[in-house]
């Protein structure tokens, strides 16, 4: 018997590592992701000053909708995309729509728009308050309660905010910096209500399954009746000169990887650990456009970032939890 629990211990040591390192990926890959996004707006079509709102909400369509084929593509090799219309249909169908036009249209227009105007490491910082806005919806919608270290996360998410937004780069860099802030708290706030819509729905929808129909739920209010009201159809059609459609594969599977990774991490090892390592991407997109793009941050943009990801940590959870796996003895 004490074998069989032996054994059983260094499976679930085993087990919770395997998910500590998919949430490590799932950081990477949402980082390596937004600095594609970042360059794909520098290039034609949407590179117009005068089209730049149009042309970051067309990005954010293109976006969702490969990243949506991509994970459509993934459930049907695992066999579970029998689930997709099963679920669409239901009762918990509803809570997905609701957490795609959040995370869609409200949190990923945000962010497109915010790469536009202030670049991918501003607007990864700033979105990266998403879990502090989550914590405060919750006391609203769900009731609950905050404990002491979830408010000092959510003052450090808060003083990081305003430590990265305090000082603008100069006018010829982001001469939109303040409205770019704004977008990206669209997009952290989008993501926090998604959060507190969602959390219910992952405990009774296959993840993987609920990821799928929300991805491709956005993909079509975008279709539908974003494109159209910003009659955006001349510039989509234009979307794909140059290497523009390599970048959106690449953009596309960074995204899905990330998406995948994070929910199999978060069964595997738990919201706390999960949420702490997803959420250091922002200080990959700053490590990616520093040595890729050879661009130094500015010091209020590193003391923002590292204020907000360790603020963030507290309110995902007690570090001292993080760090303890299942100890196996002998």
């Amino acid at each position: 018997m004490k074998d069989i629990a032996s054994l059983t211990l260094k499976r679930d040591l085993h087990y919770a590592k395997r998910g500590i390192g998919n949430c490590l990926i799932s950081g990477i890959t949402w980082g390596i992701d937004a600095v594609l996004l970042g360059y794909l707006v520098t290039q034609y079509p949407f590179n117009d000053t005068k089209t730049a709102i149009e042309a970051s909400l067309i990005i954010a369509c293109l976006h969702t909708g490969l990243s949506s084929i991509l994970i459509l593509l993934y459930n049907f090799y695992t066999g579970k995309i029998k689930e997709f219309g099963r679920c669409l249909f239901s009762k918990m169908g509803i809570l997905i729509l609701i957490c795609a036009v959040c995370s869609g249209p409200l949190a990923m227009s945000g962010y497109l728009l915010g790469i536009n105007m202030i670049g991918a490491s501003y607007t990864a910082v700033i979105t990266s308050i998403y879990p502090a806005i989550g914590a405060v919806l919750a006391v609203i919608f769900l009731k609950e309660k905050l404990n002491t270290r979830t408010l000092i996360g959510i003052l450090l998410c808060v003083m990081g905010a305003i430590a990265t937004g305090y000082v603008s780069p100069t006018d010829t860099v982001y001469p939109k910096f303040y409205l770019g802030i704004i977008c990206a708290f669209m997009a952290a706030l989008g993501w926090g209500l998604e959060g507190v819509f969602g959390a219910y729905v992952m405990d009774v929808v296959d993840p993987e399954i609920a990821i799928s129909v929300r991805q491709t739920a956005s993909f079509l209010m975008y279709l539908f009746f974003v494109i159209p009201f910003i009659n955006g159809f001349n510039i989509l059609l234009n979307s794909f000169a140059g290497n523009n459609m390599l970048v959106l594969i690449l953009a596309g599977i960074a995204c899905s990887i990330s998406y995948i990774t994070w929910y199999l991490g978060l069964s595997m090892t738990g919201v706390g650990r999960a949420m702490s390592l997803n959420i250091t991407y922002p200080i990959w997109v700053i490590l990616l456009e520093w040595v890729i793009n050879g661009t130094l941050p500015a010091s209020n943009l590193i003391i923002g970032c590292l204020i907000i990801v360790l603020g963030a940590i507290l309110v995902s959870g007690n570090p001292k939890e993080m760090l303890k796996l299942r100890e196996y003895e002998e």
